[in-house]
């Protein structure tokens, strides 16, 4: 098997296994709901309530996170080809971390657009 439909059957194993997480933790909260009716005791009101989609903090964290990466990235790069790289057109390596900081960036303007609009 080649490296692309390995890469495929990682990808279809991820949302399988995401589409059977969510199906067996509404099931276990619908049997939790059913066994209170059973019971005869309140339904605590959190359990009623939608599941939140998107929660301002996580992002906050996550863009922390990763610009904290883009700049030891930038940092471990640029140490590594001042000793390491004499030639001037393969100092490309520090520019790696402008994915991690650019990600991080991204999820703190979502942490800060979502906090407004909460």
């Amino acid at each position: 098997m080649d490296v692309g439909g390995i890469f495929w059957v990682v990808i279809g194993t991820i949302a399988v296994a995401g589409i059977i997480g969510n199906h067996y933790t509404q099931a276990r909260k619908i049997a939790l709901i059913e066994s209170f009716i059973e019971k005869a005791q309140p339904i605590p009101p959190g359990l009623l309530e939608a599941r939140k989609l998107y929660d301002w903090r996580g992002f906050m964290v996550a863009g922390v996170i990763c610009v904290a990466a883009g700049i030891a990235l930038l940092i471990f790069f640029s140490a590594l080809i001042t000793w390491q790289v004499t030639d001037t057109d393969q100092r490309f390596l520090p520019f790696i971390s402008a994915f991690p900081f650019s990600i991080g960036i991204a999820c703190l303007l979502i942490a800060k657009f979502l906090r407004t609009h909460e």
